[in-house]
């Protein structure tokens, strides 16, 4: 993988910093036809970064199955600093597979110290409506989807309870600890989404049971009394002196 990363860059400018995995394999539900979800930072190059022209803050490419996405890093931490949960899975993720950039231990785990966890919660909180939304039209009635809604839910719950839930959907519902009709549907959305394709539509006569149970714990959580998160000045201050140190080593060098 590291190469077909490498390969890209080949006709680009842009330096790649770090890369990994992201989405089902990550969270350990991959069907048998799930994209490699590659996601990662570049920097631009020097060149780019005191030239005068605006450059493009991401690179995408999709070819069968690998599905990759970069982002620069000013945007990488400019989601970070609203505890984007999609980037933090980026962050946490243990399947890496390019890595350039320094002290990256040390600056992960003083961003996950300084998280605000009511922004994580919103955001997941978002995450299940939306799935849910999609589901109830019936364009796509996936168990993809239902898994989406349901990681997005627990996720939202133990942030909510300030807990960083867990990227793994095993451990993220045993961290939840309790059994009830949400965890059992999960534990029947992974068999059913590890052992079918992801577009293959759920028996018409199971999705309104399955909607009840969604939009019952979604309402369950709207309904806790969740500060709204506002500016969070110590993250600024480690994203900024990251920023700084990545960019002079590699610009100044």
């Amino acid at each position: 993988m590291k190469n077909k990363i490498l390969e890209l860059y080949k006709a680009k400018h842009e330096i790649p910093l770090f890369y990994c995995e992201s989405g089902s394999r990550l969270w350990g539900i991959a069907s048998p036809d799930s994209d490699y979800d590659v996601r990662g930072i570049h920097l631009q190059s020097k060149e780019q970064y005191f030239g005068f022209k605006k450059e493009p803050d991401s690179l995408s490419k999709m070819n069968g199955l690998f599905d990759f996405e970069s982002f620069s890093l000013d945007k990488f931490c400019q989601l970070i600093l609203k505890s984007n949960p999609n980037l933090l899975e980026w962050l946490r993720s243990d399947l890496v597979y390019f890595n350039e950039l320094p002290n990256w231990e040390n600056f992960r785990a003083e961003v996950l110290k300084n998280i605000d966890m009511s922004a994580l919660y919103f955001h997941y909180l978002s995450l299940a409506k939306g799935n849910i939304a999609l589901f109830e039209t019936g364009k796509k009635a996936y168990y993809k989807v239902v898994f989406y809604a349901i990681r997005g839910l627990l996720s939202a719950d133990l942030a909510a309870q300030n807990i960083m839930p867990e990227l793994d959907i095993l451990k993220l519902r045993n961290q939840l600890g309790k059994n009830n009709e949400l965890t059992d549907l999960l534990e029947n959305s992974i068999d059913q989404k590890r052992n079918s394709n992801e577009k293959e539509p759920i028996e018409e006569e199971l999705r309104a049971p399955i909607l009840v149970i969604l939009k019952g714990y979604l309402l369950k959580l709207q309904n806790l009394n969740i500060s709204k998160f506002g500016p969070n000045t110590k993250l600024e201050i480690v994203l900024k002196d990251y920023n700084y140190a990545v960019k002079e080593r590699i610009y100044l060098s």
